[in-house]
Protein backbone atom coordinates (compact mmCIF):
# COMPACT_ATOMS: atom_id res chain seq x y z
CA UNK A 1 0.00 0.00 0.00
CA UNK A 2 2.47 2.67 -1.17
CA UNK A 3 1.41 6.46 -0.31
CA UNK A 4 1.88 9.43 -2.61
CA UNK A 5 2.37 12.83 -1.21
CA UNK A 6 -1.24 13.72 -2.02
CA UNK A 7 -2.34 11.18 0.42
CA UNK A 8 -3.51 12.36 4.00
CA UNK A 9 -3.08 10.01 6.87
CA UNK A 10 -5.42 11.36 9.80
CA UNK A 11 -4.72 9.59 13.79
CA UNK A 12 -8.64 8.96 14.80
CA UNK A 13 -9.61 6.87 17.46
CA UNK A 14 -12.04 4.53 16.61
CA UNK A 15 -15.23 6.00 18.15
CA UNK A 16 -18.32 7.58 16.81
CA UNK A 17 -17.61 11.03 16.05
CA UNK A 18 -14.85 9.69 14.18
CA UNK A 19 -16.22 7.01 12.02
CA UNK A 20 -19.51 8.79 11.31
CA UNK A 21 -16.65 11.09 10.11
CA UNK A 22 -15.01 9.32 7.77
CA UNK A 23 -18.70 7.63 6.33
CA UNK A 24 -19.96 11.15 5.41
CA UNK A 25 -16.71 11.98 3.28
CA UNK A 26 -17.46 12.67 -0.51
CA UNK A 27 -16.02 9.54 -2.21
CA UNK A 28 -13.26 11.84 -4.01
CA UNK A 29 -12.06 13.21 -0.42
CA UNK A 30 -11.80 8.84 0.90
CA UNK A 31 -10.01 8.45 -2.28
CA UNK A 32 -6.93 10.42 -0.73
CA UNK A 33 -7.47 9.55 2.49
CA UNK A 34 -5.99 6.56 4.98
CA UNK A 35 -6.77 6.48 8.61
CA UNK A 36 -4.86 5.55 11.17
CA UNK A 37 -7.47 3.81 13.27
CA UNK A 38 -5.94 3.71 17.08
CA UNK A 39 -7.99 1.43 19.00
CA UNK A 40 -9.30 2.41 22.44
CA UNK A 41 -9.61 0.29 24.97
CA UNK A 42 -12.40 -0.40 27.27
CA UNK A 43 -14.08 2.79 29.50
CA UNK A 44 -13.57 2.49 32.84
CA UNK A 45 -17.05 3.09 34.82
CA UNK A 46 -16.22 5.24 38.27
CA UNK A 47 -19.81 4.46 39.90
CA UNK A 48 -19.73 0.76 39.20
CA UNK A 49 -15.50 0.43 40.14
CA UNK A 50 -15.10 -2.05 36.91
CA UNK A 51 -14.70 -1.26 33.01
CA UNK A 52 -17.94 -0.79 31.15
CA UNK A 53 -16.87 -3.97 29.01
CA UNK A 54 -14.90 -6.73 28.43
CA UNK A 55 -11.87 -6.23 26.03
CA UNK A 56 -14.26 -8.85 24.09
CA UNK A 57 -17.08 -6.45 24.12
CA UNK A 58 -14.92 -3.36 23.00
CA UNK A 59 -13.48 -5.16 20.17
CA UNK A 60 -16.67 -7.09 19.15
CA UNK A 61 -18.20 -4.42 16.95
CA UNK A 62 -14.71 -3.07 15.07
CA UNK A 63 -14.27 -5.16 12.01
CA UNK A 64 -18.52 -4.73 11.17
CA UNK A 65 -18.09 -0.95 11.87
CA UNK A 66 -15.11 -0.75 10.04
CA UNK A 67 -17.06 -2.31 6.45
CA UNK A 68 -20.25 -0.31 7.50
CA UNK A 69 -18.09 2.90 7.79
CA UNK A 70 -14.82 2.39 5.60
CA UNK A 71 -15.91 -0.42 3.22
CA UNK A 72 -12.51 -2.01 1.53
CA UNK A 73 -10.67 1.05 1.54
CA UNK A 74 -7.61 0.71 3.31
CA UNK A 75 -6.12 1.58 6.59
CA UNK A 76 -3.34 1.68 9.44
CA UNK A 77 -4.41 -0.50 12.57
CA UNK A 78 -3.15 0.36 15.81
CA UNK A 79 -3.35 -1.22 18.91
CA UNK A 80 -0.74 0.49 21.21
CA UNK A 81 -3.72 1.99 23.40
CA UNK A 82 -4.75 -1.53 24.54
CA UNK A 83 -2.61 -3.03 27.33
CA UNK A 84 -0.04 -5.50 26.41
CA UNK A 85 -1.44 -8.00 28.71
CA UNK A 86 -4.86 -8.11 27.05
CA UNK A 87 -6.51 -11.17 25.52
CA UNK A 88 -9.83 -12.05 24.04
CA UNK A 89 -11.62 -14.55 25.65
CA UNK A 90 -9.79 -18.21 24.98
CA UNK A 91 -6.32 -16.47 24.36
CA UNK A 92 -5.90 -14.77 21.51
CA UNK A 93 -4.10 -11.58 20.77
CA UNK A 94 -6.62 -8.43 20.35
CA UNK A 95 -4.04 -8.05 16.81
CA UNK A 96 -5.07 -11.51 15.86
CA UNK A 97 -8.97 -11.01 16.92
CA UNK A 98 -9.54 -7.61 14.97
CA UNK A 99 -6.99 -8.60 11.92
CA UNK A 100 -9.07 -12.54 11.40
CA UNK A 101 -12.48 -10.19 11.91
CA UNK A 102 -11.54 -7.56 9.25
CA UNK A 103 -9.66 -10.63 6.69
CA UNK A 104 -13.32 -12.24 7.51
CA UNK A 105 -15.36 -9.02 6.07
CA UNK A 106 -13.02 -8.31 3.21
CA UNK A 107 -11.29 -5.28 4.56
CA UNK A 108 -8.04 -4.05 4.06
CA UNK A 109 -5.57 -2.78 7.14
CA UNK A 110 -1.69 -2.72 7.66
CA UNK A 111 -0.77 -3.91 11.32
CA UNK A 112 0.71 -0.93 12.93
CA UNK A 113 3.95 -1.71 15.70
CA UNK A 114 6.86 0.46 16.94
CA UNK A 115 10.21 -0.19 18.48
CA UNK A 116 9.87 -1.63 22.07
CA UNK A 117 6.44 -3.34 21.62
CA UNK A 118 6.42 -6.87 23.71
CA UNK A 119 7.03 -10.19 21.71
CA UNK A 120 3.41 -11.47 21.80
CA UNK A 121 2.29 -8.35 19.82
CA UNK A 122 5.34 -8.80 17.41
CA UNK A 123 4.54 -12.82 16.88
CA UNK A 124 0.36 -11.85 16.16
CA UNK A 125 1.74 -9.25 13.85
CA UNK A 126 3.99 -11.21 11.95
CA UNK A 127 1.25 -14.12 11.74
CA UNK A 128 -1.26 -11.66 10.42
CA UNK A 129 0.86 -10.28 7.94
CA UNK A 130 1.74 -13.39 6.32
CA UNK A 131 -1.69 -14.16 6.03
CA UNK A 132 -2.66 -10.54 4.35
CA UNK A 133 0.58 -10.18 2.76
CA UNK A 134 -0.68 -6.10 3.49
CA UNK A 135 2.79 -5.52 4.82
CA UNK A 136 3.21 -3.39 7.93
CA UNK A 137 3.69 0.41 9.63
CA UNK A 138 6.44 1.31 12.07
CA UNK A 139 5.52 4.27 13.90
CA UNK A 140 8.52 6.01 14.90
CA UNK A 141 9.21 9.40 17.58
CA UNK A 142 11.60 11.86 16.32
CA UNK A 143 13.98 10.61 19.53
CA UNK A 144 13.39 7.32 17.72
CA UNK A 145 14.93 8.01 14.44
CA UNK A 146 17.85 11.00 16.08
CA UNK A 147 19.10 7.82 17.58
CA UNK A 148 22.40 6.84 14.92
CA UNK A 149 21.29 3.47 15.57
CA UNK A 150 17.73 3.66 14.21
CA UNK A 151 18.19 2.30 10.85
CA UNK A 152 19.88 -0.90 11.88
CA UNK A 153 17.68 -1.27 14.54
CA UNK A 154 14.69 -0.57 12.27
CA UNK A 155 16.43 -3.66 9.67
CA UNK A 156 16.23 -5.88 12.22
CA UNK A 157 12.68 -5.27 13.90
CA UNK A 158 11.07 -5.78 10.11
CA UNK A 159 13.03 -8.51 9.26
CA UNK A 160 12.38 -10.43 12.31
CA UNK A 161 9.24 -10.09 11.49
CA UNK A 162 8.99 -11.07 7.99
CA UNK A 163 8.86 -8.02 6.08
CA UNK A 164 11.60 -5.96 3.76
CA UNK A 165 11.76 -2.12 3.87
CA UNK A 166 9.55 -2.63 0.34
CA UNK A 167 6.76 -3.65 2.71
CA UNK A 168 7.03 -1.15 5.13
CA UNK A 169 5.09 1.87 5.75
CA UNK A 170 7.38 4.11 8.05
CA UNK A 171 5.64 6.95 9.95
CA UNK A 172 7.33 9.23 11.57
CA UNK A 173 5.52 10.60 14.39
CA UNK A 174 5.92 14.08 16.18
CA UNK A 175 2.91 13.91 18.83
CA UNK A 176 2.10 16.84 20.23
CA UNK A 177 5.71 18.14 19.89
CA UNK A 178 7.06 21.83 20.69
CA UNK A 179 7.01 22.94 17.57
CA UNK A 180 8.46 26.42 17.82
CA UNK A 181 11.12 27.43 16.62
CA UNK A 182 9.62 26.07 13.51
CA UNK A 183 12.22 27.02 10.97
CA UNK A 184 15.00 24.93 13.71
CA UNK A 185 12.52 21.94 13.94
CA UNK A 186 12.16 21.88 9.98
CA UNK A 187 15.69 21.70 9.35
CA UNK A 188 16.10 18.58 12.31
CA UNK A 189 13.78 17.07 10.51
CA UNK A 190 14.97 17.69 6.80
CA UNK A 191 18.10 16.24 7.84
CA UNK A 192 17.46 13.52 9.71
CA UNK A 193 15.05 12.09 6.48
CA UNK A 194 17.86 12.29 4.86
CA UNK A 195 20.20 10.64 6.94
CA UNK A 196 20.26 7.15 6.11
CA UNK A 197 18.90 4.89 2.45
CA UNK A 198 16.15 3.74 4.88
CA UNK A 199 13.90 6.67 4.32
CA UNK A 200 13.99 6.50 0.57
CA UNK A 201 13.67 2.82 0.34
CA UNK A 202 10.61 2.03 2.52
CA UNK A 203 7.24 1.52 0.92
CA UNK A 204 5.86 4.55 2.29
CA UNK A 205 7.04 7.83 4.27
CA UNK A 206 4.43 9.73 6.14
CA UNK A 207 5.36 12.47 8.29
CA UNK A 208 2.76 13.20 11.44
CA UNK A 209 2.19 15.67 14.17
CA UNK A 210 -0.16 17.73 16.20
CA UNK A 211 -0.08 21.24 17.69
CA UNK A 212 -4.22 21.17 18.80
CA UNK A 213 -4.70 22.28 22.23
CA UNK A 214 -5.15 18.95 25.17
CA UNK A 215 -7.67 20.89 26.49
CA UNK A 216 -10.34 23.67 25.70
CA UNK A 217 -9.70 25.06 28.71
CA UNK A 218 -6.62 26.72 26.30
CA UNK A 219 -9.00 28.56 24.61
CA UNK A 220 -9.54 31.47 26.42
CA UNK A 221 -11.90 34.10 23.50
CA UNK A 222 -15.28 33.16 22.23
CA UNK A 223 -13.55 32.80 18.77
CA UNK A 224 -10.16 32.30 18.19
CA UNK A 225 -7.66 31.06 15.54
CA UNK A 226 -5.15 28.96 16.14
CA UNK A 227 -2.09 27.43 13.51
CA UNK A 228 -1.74 24.51 12.25
CA UNK A 229 1.87 24.23 12.91
CA UNK A 230 2.37 20.69 11.82
CA UNK A 231 0.90 21.58 8.45
CA UNK A 232 2.83 24.65 8.71
CA UNK A 233 6.07 22.29 9.57
CA UNK A 234 5.04 19.79 6.58
CA UNK A 235 5.45 22.26 4.44
CA UNK A 236 9.07 23.67 5.09
CA UNK A 237 10.35 20.37 5.27
CA UNK A 238 9.19 19.41 2.22
CA UNK A 239 9.87 22.55 0.19
CA UNK A 240 13.61 22.17 2.10
CA UNK A 241 14.19 18.22 0.57
CA UNK A 242 16.25 18.10 -2.56
CA UNK A 243 14.48 17.70 -5.61
CA UNK A 244 13.74 14.06 -7.04
CA UNK A 245 13.23 12.99 -2.45
CA UNK A 246 10.97 10.37 -2.54
CA UNK A 247 7.00 11.52 -1.48
CA UNK A 248 6.62 12.29 1.92
CA UNK A 249 2.68 12.30 3.00
CA UNK A 250 1.50 14.44 5.70
CA UNK A 251 -0.90 13.10 8.65
CA UNK A 252 -2.21 14.92 11.56
CA UNK A 253 -4.61 14.02 14.53
CA UNK A 254 -7.42 16.42 13.17
CA UNK A 255 -9.09 18.18 15.88
CA UNK A 256 -8.10 16.56 18.33
CA UNK A 257 -4.59 16.35 20.65
CA UNK A 258 -2.42 13.47 21.03
CA UNK A 259 -3.43 12.14 24.12
CA UNK A 260 -6.94 10.57 25.24
CA UNK A 261 -8.56 12.45 27.74
CA UNK A 262 -8.83 10.67 31.08
CA UNK A 263 -10.70 11.29 34.86
CA UNK A 264 -14.23 10.87 36.09
CA UNK A 265 -16.85 11.69 33.18
CA UNK A 266 -19.36 12.60 36.24
CA UNK A 267 -17.01 15.51 37.06
CA UNK A 268 -16.18 17.37 33.85
CA UNK A 269 -17.92 19.71 32.21
CA UNK A 270 -17.27 20.07 28.66
CA UNK A 271 -17.74 23.53 26.78
CA UNK A 272 -19.70 23.57 23.79
CA UNK A 273 -17.10 24.27 20.83
CA UNK A 274 -16.61 24.02 17.10
CA UNK A 275 -13.58 23.27 15.48
CA UNK A 276 -13.41 24.37 11.68
CA UNK A 277 -10.52 23.69 9.78
CA UNK A 278 -9.28 26.83 7.94
CA UNK A 279 -6.18 27.97 5.81
CA UNK A 280 -3.15 27.10 8.34
CA UNK A 281 -5.53 26.86 11.01
CA UNK A 282 -8.56 26.17 13.27
CA UNK A 283 -10.88 28.67 13.91
CA UNK A 284 -12.61 27.56 17.17
CA UNK A 285 -15.82 29.12 19.09
CA UNK A 286 -16.40 28.08 22.69
CA UNK A 287 -19.47 28.64 24.41
CA UNK A 288 -20.35 27.26 27.84
CA UNK A 289 -20.46 23.70 29.23
CA UNK A 290 -23.35 21.81 28.12
CA UNK A 291 -24.16 20.06 31.32
CA UNK A 292 -25.34 23.12 32.64
CA UNK A 293 -26.11 25.10 29.51
CA UNK A 294 -27.09 22.72 26.85
CA UNK A 295 -26.63 22.55 23.16
CA UNK A 296 -28.95 25.21 22.04
CA UNK A 297 -26.36 27.82 22.17
CA UNK A 298 -24.30 25.78 19.25
CA UNK A 299 -26.92 27.30 16.92
CA UNK A 300 -25.35 30.72 17.39
CA UNK A 301 -22.10 29.24 17.24
CA UNK A 302 -22.77 28.18 14.14
CA UNK A 303 -23.70 31.73 12.86
CA UNK A 304 -20.29 32.67 14.15
CA UNK A 305 -18.60 30.03 11.76
CA UNK A 306 -20.86 31.28 9.05
CA UNK A 307 -20.32 35.09 9.37
CA UNK A 308 -16.65 34.57 10.38
CA UNK A 309 -15.07 34.80 6.44
CA UNK A 310 -14.28 31.55 6.79
CA UNK A 311 -17.17 29.66 5.89
CA UNK A 312 -16.71 27.44 2.53
CA UNK A 313 -19.25 26.89 -0.38
CA UNK A 314 -22.10 24.67 0.36
CA UNK A 315 -21.65 21.26 -0.69
CA UNK A 316 -18.31 21.29 0.20
CA UNK A 317 -18.09 18.82 3.17
CA UNK A 318 -21.17 17.07 5.28
CA UNK A 319 -19.95 18.98 8.43
CA UNK A 320 -19.91 22.26 6.89
CA UNK A 321 -23.41 21.48 5.13
CA UNK A 322 -24.65 20.55 8.92
CA UNK A 323 -23.01 23.83 10.03
CA UNK A 324 -25.11 25.71 7.51
CA UNK A 325 -28.41 23.46 8.34
CA UNK A 326 -27.62 24.02 12.51
CA UNK A 327 -28.15 27.59 12.32
CA UNK A 328 -30.77 27.60 10.17
CA UNK A 329 -32.70 24.52 12.39
CA UNK A 330 -33.40 22.34 9.69
CA UNK A 331 -30.51 20.01 11.59
CA UNK A 332 -30.56 19.12 15.49
CA UNK A 333 -28.23 20.59 17.74
CA UNK A 334 -27.00 17.34 18.64
CA UNK A 335 -24.49 15.85 21.43
CA UNK A 336 -20.51 15.87 21.52
CA UNK A 337 -20.54 13.02 19.15
CA UNK A 338 -22.35 15.31 16.62
CA UNK A 339 -19.87 18.43 16.87
CA UNK A 340 -16.82 15.91 16.42
CA UNK A 341 -17.45 14.25 13.35
CA UNK A 342 -18.64 17.66 12.44
CA UNK A 343 -15.26 19.13 12.87
CA UNK A 344 -13.22 15.82 12.19
CA UNK A 345 -15.31 15.43 8.63
CA UNK A 346 -14.57 19.36 7.52
CA UNK A 347 -11.07 18.90 8.97
CA UNK A 348 -10.29 15.81 6.60
CA UNK A 349 -12.07 17.18 3.73
CA UNK A 350 -9.84 20.62 3.80
CA UNK A 351 -6.56 18.75 4.31
CA UNK A 352 -6.85 16.44 1.35
CA UNK A 353 -7.53 19.69 -0.47
CA UNK A 354 -4.59 21.62 1.12
CA UNK A 355 -2.45 18.42 0.06
CA UNK A 356 -3.95 18.98 -3.39
CA UNK A 357 -2.93 22.57 -3.90
CA UNK A 358 0.37 22.50 -2.01
CA UNK A 359 1.57 19.47 -4.32
CA UNK A 360 -0.16 20.93 -7.54
CA UNK A 361 0.94 22.21 -10.78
Amino acid sequence: MGLNATTYVPVLKWRQGEYQALLRLHDAAKDRVVPLIEVTPPEWDFEQHRFKKTIDGQLAPFASRLEKKWGSRPAFLDTSLLKPTERIAGGDHPLTFLLDAVRARGGVVVPVTAPGRDLAHYNALASGMAIDGQGVAVRVSLDDIADPAFPGALTSLIGSLGAGLSDTDLIVDLAAKNFEPLADLAALVTALLQSSPIYAGARSLVLIGTSFPVSMGEVKLASQTLPRLEWKLYKAVVQSLPPGFRPLAFGDYAISSADIPGGDMRLLKPSATIRYTVADGWFITKGNNVRDNGYEQYRGQCGTVITSGHMAATGYSAGSDYIRGCHAKTEKTGNLSTWRWVGTNHHITRVVDDLASFHGP
